[in-house]
């Protein structure tokens, strides 16, 4: 909506869904997994991260937006397909790391194979549109690899980066990625190749990660500018991502591609609001009195 008759350049949704994947396994397996006694309580703090969010949401757009759903829906269909995927990756990704660390590799085997048996059986249907559209499940599993594929980076933490080759392989990753994704979808005879796109996909998370691990992001990140942008805006993805549907006009597109900044600049303010409202939410089940001061940190 926002990209007019440039909508054509309104692409990258895959590479982000598989990039939030793939953090969200790193950043778990910093510590050991197997040092988690009790599944419970380890899930309820996934539960107390995303859902005051969810709630908080669905508060507000019913209250300005008019969206009314029953508690069924805000439960299983709130944060859209990418929360209620994560929720289960979760259980997968608790199971895997306390009794199948050292199979990571031949989890993500079954995995791909499960995938492709999926792919291959349904990719004839007519109704079929594409491996990354938000109305085909297969892609619940396969963007399971992403996420351990995270994990184990997580878990080793070792990687050289080489900042010029990665960012030569990154763009190269990502272009074969487009071109595989491009050609399986406009030429019928290579639909089958669909299922293969994942691969550079895969390898465009990876020369990111090095990219992002290089001296040169460091010093990025330490500066004072860097530091805050990657600090709000990183802890603000998951309420980006749910409130930019409520707040999308096309009523800037005359001045595009200065209505991308605004309409940025919009969603993220409503998403900081959104998350200040989320931590009130929280607050208000514990014991504890409010921290008016943890309700409005910017990180």
């Amino acid at each position: 909506m926002l990209y007019g008759k440039y909508d054509v350049l309104a692409t990258g949704g895959a590479f982000g869904d598989v990039l939030f994947f793939f953090c969200s396994g790193y950043t778990l397996f910093l510590k050991p997994m197997n040092s988690i006694s009790e599944f419970p309580d380890w899930y309820k703090r996934r539960i107390n991260r995303i859902y005051p969010t969810v709630f908080s949401v669905a508060i507000l757009a019913c209250t300005f937006f008019g969206n009314h759903n029953d508690i069924n829906t805000i439960l299983i269909h709130g944060g859209g397909w990418f929360v209620s995927c994560i929720m289960l990756y979760y259980i997968g990704i608790f199971i895997t790391g306390v009794y199948f660390m050292d199979k990571l590799k031949v989890i993500a085997l079954l995995v791909v194979a499960g995938s492709a048996i999926w792919f291959y059986s349904v990719y004839k249907n007519p109704d079929f549109t594409t491996l990354y559209s938000p109305e085909q499940y297969i892609r619940w599993l396969l963007f399971f690899i992403f996420m351990l594929f995270g994990a184990k980076l997580g878990s080793k933490q070792n990687v050289k980066s080489k900042p010029a080759i990665d960012v030569l392989l990154l763009l190269v990753s990502i272009g074969s990625f487009y071109a595989i994704f491009i050609a399986s979808t406009k030429i019928s005879s290579l639909h089958g190749i669909q299922f293969l796109s994942f691969i550079p996909l895969l390898c465009a998370v990876y020369y990111f990660y090095k990219v992002c691990a290089s001296k040169q992001a460091e010093k990025v990140y330490k500066s004072k500018v860097g530091f805050f942008l990657i600090r709000f805006i990183g802890g603000l993805c998951l309420e980006i991502y749910l409130v930019q549907h409520y707040l999308f006009t096309d009523k800037m597109n005359n001045i595009f591609p200065l209505n991308l900044i605004i309409m940025f600049a919009v969603i993220v303010i409503a998403a900081y609001v959104t998350r200040c409202f989320a931590r009130f939410i929280s607050q208000t089940f514990k014991d504890n009195p409010y921290d008016w001061k943890k309700i409005i940190e910017w990180y």
